[in-house]
């Protein structure tokens, strides 16, 4: 009798991640809500706690551009979005490129993920909450993954969520590029 009841049962846990990953991929067009903000907006100015135990304060990058990719260790859409990053960082090495777990108790989540998928950038999460949907450290947060791009003075100047691709990356980096007026 237990035998029969295993097909039953794998197939209604498939079923139910199916549809958790299915709900958590609410925006997967890329680019779509792409935003400028101004330099009246807070600076980026967050600590985090890495998975190797470290801390870094973000503010502490000033000089530097900085790309924070915001997600979620159980969103799928934030795992698909690792097939872009990984050529896209290493191509752009005048970045730095952090991602920042956006859900509660994410210390002990991001270290497995880390460890699982092997992204190619530093990952942390904030163990005081400051960073989980809704607003946060790093402003409203809505959806994962997000992605948010600071200028070297710690200005956010763009911000989009969903799945992008490797162009639609390096475009949203494009700012970057420009000569200052």
């Amino acid at each position: 009798m237990t035998t029969n009841r295993l097909p039953k049962i794998a197939l209604c846990l498939v079923t139910i991640l199916v549809l958790i990953a299915a709900g958590c991929a609410r925006e997967t067009g890329s680019a779509q809500k792409t935003t400028r903000a101004s330099q009246s907006a807070p600076r980026l100015d967050l600590s985090l706690r890495l998975t190797d135990g470290r801390w870094v304060e973000l503010a502490e990058l000033r000089g530097t551009p900085v790309l924070v990719f915001v997600f979620a260790t159980f969103d799928a859409v934030s795992q698909a979005s690792l097939k872009s990053l990984r050529p896209f960082v290493p191509q752009h090495p005048e970045l730095v490129v952090v991602g920042v777990a956006a859900q509660p108790r994410a210390g002990q989540l991001i270290e497995a993920w880390d460890y699982a998928l092997d992204p190619p950038f530093v990952l942390g999460s904030n163990p005081y909450g400051l960073v989980e949907n809704g607003e946060s450290a790093l402003g409203k947060i809505e959806t994962v993954p997000t992605y948010i791009l600071y200028d070297d003075n710690g200005y956010e100047i763009a911000r989009t969520t969903g799945l992008l691709s490797e162009a639609d990356l390096a475009r949203l980096v494009k700012p970057l590029s420009r000569p200052a007026d």
